[in-house]
């Protein structure tokens, strides 16, 4: 009989970390699948049962978009000084909270606290800001791996929305919501103390010459990040080009989002095929994440965001100009791809730039550009819709706001080699 052979410290190494990152995924996915894209599924029964119109309903959404945006850096200031756990603890109670009240809604200003400063709230304190400053901290060298990797969650969370409507159909909606409340204590809590507790025992990795992925790679060790506080950061351009950029990018991607399924409509297509063109797009997104996370280790992220700015840029002027569905789909494909190998490069590059040991209170503050974005996007579509009765001007207006964005980040230099110019 063969003798077992045994895990040596490189393997170990590894597994103690990156557990880490496939628990955030998976964190993520379920908290955006339920807090997120998930409360869309309760809408209808909301129209039915009370009459509200939709736009007094979506409301609410605009609302906790406004809201994420304006206590970002303070949902970023409470993790660097409170720890990941303990935030995490918080934002899970919060959310679960906001569901359990959601349950018992009967007015419209009701539905909106229960979203806006519950389940919303609850989530991003949650789930987001706690666990990319765990795999800021952890990951170093393959960083941009680590994110692409966690930001699958919010491509696959998706995949929820189904089965949330089924728990309306089952048991009605008010029941369906408190199964999401435990769903999110039952997800949320023992991740909290398992992802909190791998931070608080790697808190000096990051000022460690080692390699959290390798415990054998110190001889190879890196030069010592970059660790810039709160005010350093505020005073560099590197910070207000890079925000600059994520909310231009932010403003096509969500406007784009919003507003896909009725410009599809617009053009022939069927609802419920113009609804699943949106879940495909998203899946579309999965596997770019990882590569673009993968190359981001390797290749300069600021040449790669580049890239994708540009070619998002393309490919929304191809959807812009196009009649022809075939060149419409190439367009919606290339966006997909861009909209993926973006999302897992934002939070790896500003922690390159700025260290990650503020790094929940910079993410707090560029979080306000995203949100202006957030607004900015589906508001500046359905506005020239208006006027026009046509999508080109606004998908024209979009690829212009990505091609800005393009030369803005070729300008985005890091405060060390910002500062020499």
């Amino acid at each position: 009989m063969k003798p077992v052979k045994r895990q040596g410290p490189r393997f170990a190494g590894f597994m103690s970390t990156w557990w880490v990152v496939f628990a955030g995924a998976f964190a993520h996915a379920v908290s955006t699948g339920l807090a997120y894209f998930g409360l869309a599924a309760y809408f209808p029964s909301f129209e039915r049962e009370f009459g509200w119109s939709r736009t007094a309903i979506s409301g609410a959404f605009s609302m906790a978009r406004v809201e994420s945006g304006l206590l970002g850096p303070a949902e970023g200031y409470m993790t660097d000084r409170l720890g990941p756990r303990r935030v995490m603890y918080l934002g899970t109670v919060i959310c679960a909270l906001g569901f359990l009240g959601m349950s018992f809604v009967n007015s419209l200003p009701m539905l909106y606290v229960t979203i806006v400063v519950g389940i919303v709230l609850g989530s991003s304190v949650g789930f987001y800001i706690p666990v990319s400053v765990v795999v800021a901290t952890l990951f170093r060298a393959r960083r941009s791996l680590a994110f692409g990797i966690f930001r699958t969650g919010p491509g696959l969370s998706g995949l929820l929305v189904p089965v949330v409507g089924l728990m309306i159909v089952w048991w009605g909606w008010r029941a369906a919501s408190v199964a999401s409340a435990v769903i999110i204590v039952a997800m949320g809590w023992p991740l909290a103390r398992a992802i909190g507790g791998a931070y608080e025992r790697s808190v000096g990795l990051a000022e460690s010459p080692r390699d959290t992925t390798a415990r054998g790679a110190a001889a190879k060790a890196p030069a010592p990040e970059i660790s810039l506080s709160v005010k350093e950061v505020l005073r560099t351009r590197s910070f207000w080009f890079l925000a600059g950029v994520m909310g231009l990018r932010q403003m096509v991607t969500e406007g784009l989002s919003v507003h896909l399924v009725i410009l599809l409509v617009d053009r022939g297509w069927a609802q419920e095929v113009a609804a699943g063109l949106l879940g495909v797009s998203a899946l579309i997104g999965v596997p770019a994440r990882l590569a673009f996370g993968w190359m981001g280790d390797f290749i300069e992220k600021r040449l790669l965001m580049i890239g994708l700015l540009g070619t998002l840029s393309v490919s929304v002027l191809t959807m812009a100009m196009t009649d022809s569905s075939t060149w419409f789909m190439a367009g919606l494909v290339m966006y997909s791809l861009c909209y993926g190998g973006l999302a897992s490069l934002q939070e790896p590059i500003r922690a390159d730039y700025f260290g990650v040991r503020h790094f929940a209170s910079i993410q707090g503050f560029s979080r306000m550009f995203v949100t202006a974005g957030s607004v900015m996007g589906p508001v500046s579509a359905g506005f020239f819709y208006d006027l026009t009765h046509s999508y080109t001007i606004p998908l024209a207006i979009f690829a212009g706001s990505a091609f800005v964005s393009t030369v803005l980040m070729f300008f985005t230099l890091p405060p060390a080699r910002d500062s020499r110019r």
